[in-house]
Formats: C-alpha cells, structure tokens, sequence
C-alpha cells in the first residue's frame, strides 16, 4: 500500500536492529516511509540513516523513557495506514494483506510472546487510565507490531500516548510482573482495547505468523537472498527479538545459539548484502556477525567456548542446591537472558 507508514523508535543500543529493519522491509518488497522516533541515536548513526528515513528527534525529558516513548507517534498526527514495528524486528514477508485489513477499520496485532501473559488484566487499569469501561477479558496482544488507520483510531492513540505520560519510569519491567503497570506502553494500550475499542475491530494476526525467542532456533530460513523464514512449515511475517542480550550484541554469544537462531543467522546477510539500502561497516558488529573469515573464525571460537561453558555447567549442576541456585542467579546478574521475570518461565533452570 503506497499510502501506509512505517513507524519505529531506536536509540544507539538499537541501531544496528533498526538498520536490520530497514533492510529486511525493503528486500521484502515494503518502499513504504519508515518514521523513526529517535531516542538517543549518534550523529554518525543519523547521517547514515537520514537518506532512508525520516528522523523525528524526541524531547529530552521523553527519550530517557524509552519504553514509555512509543505512542509519542500520536503527536505527530499521522495520516492513512500506519504500522508499528519494534527496532528489533525483521520483516520476513509481505505486510500487504494486513495493512489492508487496517485501511478497513480492523486494528491489527498479534498475541503476547508468553502464553502465561495472554490472560493479562487488571480491574485497576479502569481507574489508572481512565477508561469509560472495565477491561473485558480477551487475549493481551503484544505491542511490537501494530497496523491501523490512524483517522479513524485517533482518540485511541491520543488516549494512549496520554496514559503513557502517567507511567512512572521505574515501574516498568520492574520485579513483580503483577504489577498493574509492568508492561508499560502495553498495558496501557490491552487496557484500550478492552474498554474503548469493540472487539469485532480487533484483528488478533495468527501467532504461527510471527516468530519471538523461544522458537527462534526451530525456525527454517528458508531463503536467505529473499530474507525468507517458515516456522513448522508455514511462512513466518516477522522476526521478534523481544529477549535480552539482543543478538547484536557482545553479551549474546554465550546466550544464543549462533548457528541455529534465524535472527542471528540472518543478521550478517541484513547488515552486509550488497543488495540492501545501508550496508554497515563490519567493525559496527561483533566478530562472529562479520563476512567473510573473521566470522567463520569467530562462530568456530564461540562453539569451543560454548563447550567449555558446558563443562563449567555440569560441574555447577553437582553443587548443593542452594549454591547451585547462586550460581545460577549471579549469570543471571551478569548475563540477563530476556525481560521476563522468573515466575513466568517454565520453572526449569538455564543452562
């Protein structure tokens, strides 16, 4: 859809996803206007993505609440079909049929990454957002992704933005998960969507069509060149990284399986093709995400390192419980493995 806009927001710890992003939407066929929300990003990094974006510079006060900043959009009165996509995200295939459904009317979105969030919901929110109704009881979606026409749902993404100026900071992703306000941006908008829109306008996209971290290794990529994923046999949309240490980063070589990962194994080709809008200086990655040798080197030291880790691990696993459990929790500090508290884990130990 030639009218549609692309909206994300990134810092410099997100810059490298967002240059990934800006690839993949355009090796996979999306000319669309991508609108970046810029939080905190180098003046290199703007220089490079300023001729294939449009940079929108946050207030200062605003980008220091990162999680908090994404429904800023609503200030800048969007027009059309507009889609949101989290920096962390590759486009795998054609967002046309969706974005379709939101020129209709539909609001479009797909369900929460932990199934144990998908029921999701306070009474409180009522009052804390000020909601003309309770929150009904529906399936919490996840707010990575999010396509909609921006006329007809205005008042929602005011209302949104508004709520989210409220949120104080600390409260988000903070230690207890059943706190009203965890979830930030995402509470405050499931809270919306199960008060102030009608439920037959919400679109809930098929969870098969997009892939988050715990099935990112079962993924296939089925086509590297074209950025093609399947997922149990079926074409996957989106790539979603919403775990930590994103997998850009230095910290994922001890957390992320290299080899099999699809986002990781796409990276390289997202980053260096020679058919993609901005392609990265390799220096800009860590070794094992570069072309060419010092790549291939790199993957084949983090597999030796890995197996030592092993060996590291099964001695751990032979400690008493109790200094088992430490060592466990230090990696933890030192190595955060994503955003989601223990409790919403299956209760098994990491490895």
């Amino acid at each position: 859809m030639a009218d549609a806009t692309f909206y994300t927001l990134a810092d410099s710890r997100f810059f490298v996803g967002l240059v990934a992003l800006l690839n993949s939407l355009r090796l996979t066929g999306h000319a669309n206007e991508l609108v970046v929300l810029d939080c905190g990003l180098r003046e290199q990094e703007r220089r490079l993505l300023e001729p294939h974006t449009t940079l929108v510079a946050l207030p200062a006060e605003l980008a220091a609440r990162t999680v908090l900043a994404k429904p800023f959009l609503a200030t800048l009165r969007p027009t059309g079909t507009i889609a949101w996509i989290d920096s962390d995200v590759i486009v795998t295939g054609s967002l046309s049929a969706i974005l379709e459904r939101a020129d209709a009317g539909k609001i479009c979105l797909y369900p929460v990454d932990w199934p144990a969030l998908r029921r999701r919901r306070f009474a409180e929110w009522q009052q804390t957002f000020g909601l003309s109704a309770p929150p009904r009881d529906q399936t919490y979606m996840n707010a990575g992704f999010l396509a909609l026409s921006a006329e007809r749902w205005r008042p929602m993404l005011e209302h949104w933005w508004q709520a989210c100026e409220t949120i104080p900071f600390e409260r988000v992703f903070g230690p207890k998960v059943d706190d009203p306000l965890w979830s930030g941006d995402q509470d405050v908008l499931n809270a919306l969507l199960m008060s102030e829109v009608p439920p037959e306008a919400i679109e809930e996209l098929p969870q098969t069509e997009v892939v988050f971290p715990p099935d990112m290794n079962r993924a296939e990529v089925v086509d590297a060149k074209a950025v093609s994923v399947a997922l149990d046999g079926a074409p996957a949309r989106l790539l979603h990284y919403t775990w930590v240490p994103k997998p850009w980063t230095g910290q994922a070589w001890g957390r992320i399986d290299m080899h099999r990962d699809a986002y990781a194994r796409l990276l390289p080709r997202l980053l260096f093709g020679e058919d993609v809008v901005l392609r990265l200086e390799p220096a800009a990655v860590p070794p094992w995400l570069r072309p060419g040798v010092t790549g291939r080197l790199s993957l084949a030291a983090i597999a030796l390192g890995k197996q030592a880790r092993r060996g590291a691990g099964a001695v751990v696993r032979r400690l008493p419980h109790p200094l088992r459990r430490r060592m466990f929790a230090w990696r933890e500090r030192v190595e955060p493995r994503e955003r989601i508290p223990g409790e919403l884990r299956d209760g098994a130990e990491v490895e």
